[in-house]
């Protein structure tokens, strides 16, 4: 059945398959350490503006799913102190190793930000009303993908390799494998087309997966990262355990 599917429908299935794809390679183009206003930085001190602060708005916001009330960029700014201090926040190796740690588990995709020009984060993705985009993430396998709202069924799901750079707070991923219902499909390795056609001319680069995140927060209930290649930031709330379900494991 699922080779009829590939043979007749791969069209079909390769436009779900664009779906993924498209939440994974977000559009988002900014430097995450890119200019902070005077006024933003000037507030940082009059308040004496801390990392729990900013923590705890980014864990408010991944269970509401909604930017704050009456400042919406507030949330924004939030994200930019913890990443643009992450080297004091997160000093040493061992601290940065136990930052990574805490993103194992399975979280739900609420929020994003497109560029450092809207300075907002917005409700994503625009189906979740009646669906889940989700991440699972393990010492050593990466995978995400689209359920139902109950998550009682996965529609279709990627994953693959996974490795961790502490020193950087970088998870790498390879999408290798490809799932529809937690069932493998065969034959399906699309790490080729989600890594391109031109690689880093480094030797270390070529062999590592190009498609990553850096993680700016981690807790028990939240998660904010920013895209290493596209620089797009994203918030997402943990979830129950969605391995099963996705990857049949």
């Amino acid at each position: 059945m699922l080779m009829l599917l590939k043979r007749r429908n791969s069209s079909a299935v390769w436009a779900v398959c664009s779906c993924i794809v498209a939440l994974i390679l977000d559009d988002a183009s900014f430097s995450a350490r890119a200019f902070v206003p005077s006024d933003v930085r000037q507030r940082w001190v009059d308040t004496g503006y801390k990392a729990d602060d900013a923590i705890a708005l980014i864990e408010q916001c991944a269970q509401t799913g909604q930017s704050p009330q009456p400042d919406p960029k507030e949330l924004f700014w939030a994200v930019k102190f913890l990443d643009r201090f992450a080297n004091d926040i997160y000093g040493d190796l061992e601290t940065r190793k136990s930052l990574l740690d805490r993103t194992n588990g399975s979280w739900e995709l609420r929020l994003a930000c497109n560029t450092d020009r809207d300075e907002e984060f917005y409700p994503h993705p625009e189906f979740r009303s009646f669906a889940t985009a989700f991440s699972t993430v393990q010492d050593d396998y990466f995978g995400k993908g689209i359920s139902t709202k109950d998550k009682a069924f996965c529609f279709v799901a990627l994953a693959g390799p996974s490795t961790r750079i502490p020193k950087r707070r970088q998870v790498f991923m390879n999408y290798e494998d490809y799932f529809i219902n937690g069932n493998q499909v065969p034959g399906w390795d699309l790490s080729y087309y989600l890594r391109g056609f031109q690689r880093n001319s480094n030797a270390a680069e070529r062999d590592r997966p190009v498609l990553a995140f850096t993680v700016i927060c981690a807790t028990d209930t939240a998660l904010a990262v920013r895209g290493s290649k596209t620089g797009g930031l994203a918030i997402f709330r943990r979830i129950e355990d969605m391995s099963g379900i996705a990857f049949g494991a």
